[in-house]
């Protein structure tokens, strides 16, 4: 009886301290122009030997990037400060023998000086805090509460972040309920400019780095109307309690996702010239519909996350190619396209994929399967046997919504599949897979779209264009110019003409022209650009000898000039549309049939 007492006490106390367990990391940067992040974690209620490691990855990201890479100096002691003995296990994980029952605190710098939205970057200015690749994780403990304390340099104002609490003036102290809100939860410090707005109901901040020459008013006007739109989508309610948007208005053009947030790199004059304003105003409208579309309704792949390997999943052209179709389609029902202007958008998204050999040769489920390896890791070849989730994806939404509008007389579309997944995945908080996809695309049109999918998303099946077009009404035109064409990219390196792709089955290709080679002459005559005027005098059908420099040997190549493949060239609506045609039309793009300015003429 005794025993069993001592036992049960043991039990319970056991409990209180594995439950006591927390995670407290102080982060700070007192030199930041060195670009080096000084992090102290400290692992309470620590007992024994335990590890700690950094991630290879961060979610929204599908590649392997080795974070561990730029840690340095790592020590460890007890509470007490005694010196305790730490060791590199692995690439990324380190093991810590402790002593006794004291608290352990890790101390380690990060290097931090790649500027993208999936790496940290630090300097005199400011710094952007991707966790994953700074914040170390207890392995075995990331379910447990995570409490960040930022030591600001002494001129920096401001920290911009989703983490709680939030947006609290002077704030510099965190909590996450676990290492997975964490992890998802970037920062933005320095003295960036803030704007606070409210939309449906919830505070919503927006802080730009950079300067330029954006208006405040404009930007919460055109948000709110993006915000707005997508939230229709999913039943008109926004998913979180705030949001926070991070720019880096400098240079290039991305962004990623998170689940109350997302950072954002755009071109510093992108706010007075229509095209980049509207392509600013479209990654806005991407990430934001992966509030819903990845964050809440995920592949099961993601369902949770293995932080030291790849996670596979082949629904990426479903979270990143369906979310693609909606940024375009929320700026035209928004007003910011115009019909034309979209019809456009679609073209060039069909030209794209067109122009791909690798149509041929991946489908669109395997494209996401093996993002990890070969998306982010693009070569020369990349092009012919290769496809990206993000372009078929989009004109798989695309054919989709039609069909659905079609076969529903109206009723329903795309939007209606996205509400289903929602309530049947994201509420429930479980993960779907690219054939519960094809359920509910089922449930909500009533086709049978098997075929479908296993031709168009788990094959490489031409996309059937022209006949799921003419459901709305719309007439593809596909033209083949007939000025010469030989199949090889060409770029000025150095003074010289080098060629850097091949496409599959092109002139250049079936002749044995190489990535690598310098083109030295056509019929000997000496090419100086990557556009040869002498080219240009050739039609199809002529035969020319590209003289070229193959690791210093010079050879002669003999090529027959080709046409330029075909593309479509135009995607106009039809002259006599039906009713149901007009229907599904009105019903895809929420607009007449003939607007009001072709109405007058």
């Amino acid at each position: 009886m005794h025993q069993a007492i001592k036992t049960s006490v043991l039990l319970l106390l056991l409990a209180l301290g594995l439950s006591a367990r927390s995670i407290h990391y102080t982060l700070s940067m007192p030199e930041p122009h060195t670009h080096l992040f000084e992090v102290e974690m400290t692992l309470e209620g620590a007992r024994g030997t335990q590890v700690v490691a950094l991630p290879v990855w961060t979610p929204g990201s599908y590649l392997v990037r080795e974070y561990a890479r730029n840690v340095q100096d790592i020590s460890a002691r007890s509470e007490d400060d005694s010196v305790l003995k730490i060791k590199k296990v692995d690439k990324n994980h380190w093991e810590i023998k402790a002593k006794g029952s004291q608290d352990i605190i890790i101390s380690y710098r990060v290097y931090a000086y790649e500027h993208s939205v999936r790496t940290s970057y630090l300097n005199a200015d400011h710094a952007l805090v991707v966790p994953a690749s700074v914040l170390m994780y207890w392995e075995k403990n990331l379910s447990k509460k995570h409490f960040l304390h930022i030591d600001l340099p002494e001129n920096w104002e401001h920290i911009t972040t989703a983490l709680e609490p939030f947006n609290q003036p002077k704030n510099v102290d965190f909590i996450a309920k676990n290492y997975d809100e964490l992890v998802d939860s970037p920062l933005e410090l320095g003295n960036q400019h803030v704007v606070e707005f409210e939309v449906l109901g919830k505070p919503h901040v927006m802080a730009l780095y950079g300067a330029s020459n954006y208006e405040d008013s404009v930007l919460v006007n055109d948000f709110t109307k993006i915000m707005v739109a997508e939230a229709e989508v999913y039943g008109g309610v926004l998913p979180y309690d705030h949001y926070s948007f991070i720019f880096h208005v400098e240079e290039g053009r991305g962004g990623l996702e998170h689940a109350n947030s997302s950072v954002n790199f755009i071109r510093r004059w992108s706010f007075n010239d229509d095209a980049r304003y509207k392509s600013f105003l479209a990654l806005v409208a991407h990430e934001f519909f992966h509030t819903w579309n990845v964050k809440r309704i995920y592949p099961t792949g993601i369902s949770s996350f293995d932080y030291d390997n790849e996670n596979y999943l082949d629904e990426l052209w479903m979270a990143e190619g369906f979310t693609s179709y909606y940024d375009e389609l929320i700026l035209q029902r928004i007003g910011h396209t115009n019909r034309e202007d979209y019809l456009e958008v679609l073209k060039d998204e069909i030209n794209t994929l067109e122009a791909r050999p690798g149509k041929n040769h991946q489908s669109v489920a395997e494209a996401s399967y093996d993002a990890w390896i070969k998306y982010y890791r693009s070569n020369e070849h990349s092009s012919n046997s290769t496809i990206s989730y993000y372009n078929k994806g989009h004109l798989i939404g695309l054919l989709l919504d039609l069909k659905i509008i079609a076969a529903t007389d109206g009723k329903k579309s795309l939007d209606d599949v996205m509400l289903s997944l929602y309530r049947d995945y994201a509420l429930k908080q479980k993960g779907y897979t690219s054939n519960d996809v094809r359920v509910a695309c089922e449930k909500v049109s009533g086709l049978q779209l098997r075929t479908f999918f296993n031709a168009y998303v788990f094959g490489v099946t031409p996309l059937p264009y022209d006949k799921v077009f003419d459901l709305a009404g719309l007439d593809v035109d596909s033209t083949t110019e007939k000025s010469a064409y030989h199949g090889a990219s060409l770029s000025n390196r150095n003074g010289r003409v080098m060629i850097t792709n091949v496409v599959e089955d092109s002139p250049a290709w079936d002749a044995g022209l190489n990535v690598h080679d310098e083109l030295v002459a056509i019929d000997g005559f000496r090419v100086k650009s990557s556009a040869p005027d002498y080219f240009r005098e050739k039609v199809p059908g002529d035969r020319i000898i590209c003289t070229v420099s193959r690791n210093g040997i010079l050879k002669d190549i003999h090529l027959t000039v080709g046409f330029k493949p075909m593309t479509i060239s135009t995607l106009n609506q039809v002259e006599e549309p039906s009713e149901h045609q007009q229907l599904v039309f009105e019903k895809w793009l929420g607009l007449p049939w003939q607007d009001e300015v072709n109405e007058k003429d």
